[in-house]
């Protein structure tokens, strides 16, 4: 009868010497889905006799950044309270030319540290004679034979029709070849190599097979035990076609489970790095698994919140730096989360999220005391500047034309209304205006007590890049035209043109209320007083700043 595995993941955890963060993609329910599944595939006592075990290979699909290491170590550390387990990184493993001995390494090191043994103890040890034969199964003899005396490959040889084509080969010194002899000894050598390498084989299949067992005993643990290969679209395209091939025919034990984890795209890459780009990569590792699990990529805010340093985006660190940002949010995942919904809306891919993320908490932490940015101006500008640079530089010399993919002269008004027109998306500020401005001075009006409090104010992504982002950019003879006009005016107002606008706001719409605020906030803190160029320089120097790719623990 199957065991319910359960798994939490609620809180920090630490082991190997790595440090694990609590679930916040909340990823365990899959890992124990995935374990119910696995162990009901490598071993059920309710088949008949002599097919409780069987083999099965999972291939994890995860893109990068979509956590598949944490996930995998968090889900393999668990699983030992029940299962033998062994957690192999291959891509930390490839400078060995051998993926063979790199699993089988790695199996009795860590069996053996699993089953509390010695590491001289001979229940968990490969025999040298097994090793040996190992050895020796290698193949390559009669093909270096075939070079080293006839200067020719080993198939050519054998495929000759008759004698008489070789008739005239000679070795190395100039001496003639008994042709029939040598290839006596070098088919001999042949069946030998492969004899030699199926009996290493099956031996090896055996010693597995009686370690698993051994921990199973000696701790009390059940079947099946589950082999993790990580990181293998990471490796050598030769050394990860080789480790697939390794799994496949070498270790189909009954009993193991293997979970290989993979972003599969890459893997294809890998296999076409062998066999040529019009291979069919999908096909060919298809073949290497018995079924496949895609792990969702988070949501981009949760991606962001794992991957960036949001420390330099929060109210304390701000006002100890004296750096005002708009809009101002004590919590820095508000912040975050406003810089997601920028990326996201310009579909962003998850490396270049993170770049842009990390260049803009880079350009906060090199601020001097004093210093004031809009944070939703800046993350604009660093996509536009990586979707198109001519773009960009376009948009900062206040040149809002340029030629669309047709040819056709267009308006950037127009590529944010063909792009963003239909994004509901809402940037957020939580804010106390009454206690920032304790009074409004109304044009027209005497001054009135604020009364708007403590909240969550909001308004759209595509309401601040026609209200804000373009009115920056705008040439001073071009009107600024809003998405829609019916609703806002198309004049510039000072601050006192919008406290009217504010208090004489009848409809009390909260997306309107929102801009409003933004808008005043950003005369207040004198953040409209930023120039193009400014961001310019901002942007420039940031998208110097190039991600390299983070390592495993990090993933």
């Amino acid at each position: 009868m199957q065991k319910n595995i359960f798994l939490d993941w609620s809180e920090k955890l630490k082991f190997d010497g790595e440090s694990f963060p609590r679930d916040t993609l909340n990823r365990a329910k899959y890992a124990e889905f995935l374990t119910h599944f696995l162990v009901g595939q490598g071993y059920d006592t309710t088949r008949e006799s002599g097919d409780e075990k069987r083999n099965y290979v999972l291939n994890l699909n995860s893109e990068w950044g979509s956590g598949k290491t944490y996930f995998l170590k968090r889900w393999s550390n668990d699983l030992k309270n029940n299962f033998p387990v062994v957690y192999i990184d291959a891509w930390q493993q490839d400078y060995s030319d051998d993926p063979l001995i790199t699993a089988i390494s790695s199996i009795i090191k860590q069996l053996r540290e699993q089953a509390d043994m010695p590491e001289n103890s001979p229940k968990i040890q490969l025999p040298k004679k097994a090793l040996g034969l190992l050895k020796a199964a290698a193949p390559g003899f009669a093909r270096s034979m075939a070079k080293r005396y006839l200067d020719m490959d080993l198939a050519a040889f054998l495929q000759a029709d008759n004698d008489s084509e070789l008739k005239d080969a000679k070795d190395g010194e100039g001496n003639p070849i008994d042709l029939s002899e040598l290839a006596s000894t070098m088919v001999k050598q042949l069946i030998d190599e492969h004899d030699g390498k199926k009996k290493a084989i099956d031996d090896l299949k055996i010693h597995v097979a009686n370690w698993v067992k051994t921990v199973t005993e000696t701790q009390k643990l059940s079947y099946p035990a589950f082999i993790f290969i990580d990181e293998l679209d990471r490796c050598r395209p030769s050394y990860a076609v080789e480790m697939l091939e390794t799994i496949k025919h070498i270790f189909d034990i009954q009993g193991i489970v293997f979970v290989v984890a993979t972003d599969t795209e890459q893997l294809q890459h890998a296999v076409k790095a062998i066999y040529g780009e019009g291979f069919d990569a999908r096909l060919y590792l298809g073949r290497f698994f018995n079924s496949r699990f895609s792990l969702k990529a988070p949501d981009l805010k949760s991606f962001l919140e794992v991957h960036t340093d949001i420390s330099k985006l929060s109210g304390e660190y701000l006002a100890h730096a004296g750096i005002q940002i708009l809009p101002p949010n004590d919590d820095a995942k508000i912040t975050l989360s406003n810089i997601s919904v920028i990326l996201d809306a310009f579909k962003m891919p998850p490396r270049t999220a993170i770049q842009i993320a990390d260049r803009v908490v880079a350009t906060i932490s090199n601020m001097s005391k004093g210093s004031k940015i809009d944070i939703l101006m800046l993350t604009t500008l660093l996509c536009f500047y990586e979707e198109d640079h001519k773009r960009f530089k376009r948009i900062i010399a206040r040149d809002l034309k340029y030629q669309d993919k047709s040819g056709q002269d267009v308006e950037l008004k127009d590529y944010i209304q063909d792009h963003f027109g239909g994004c509901e998306s809402l940037i957020k500020m939580q804010i106390n205006p009454m206690e920032l401005i304790p009074t409004l001075t109304p044009s027209n009006y005497s001054p009135r007590a604020n009364t708007y409090g403590p909240d969550i104010y909001v308004l759209s992504l595509k309401l601040y890049l026609t209200e804000v982002f373009l009115k920056l950019f705008s040439r001073p003879s071009v009107l600024f035209i809003s998405l829609d006009s019916s609703q806002y005016d198309e004049k510039v107002a000072p601050i006192n043109d919008l406290f009217k606008t504010l208090i004489t706001n009848s409809k009390n719409e909260p997306q309107k209320i929102g801009l409003l605020w933004f808008k005043i906030l950003n005369i207040h803190y004198q953040v409209d007083s930023i120039k193009a160029t400014e961001y310019r320089d901002y942007v420039e120097l940031a998208s110097a700043l190039d991600l390299i790719e983070e390592g495993a623990e990090h993933d």
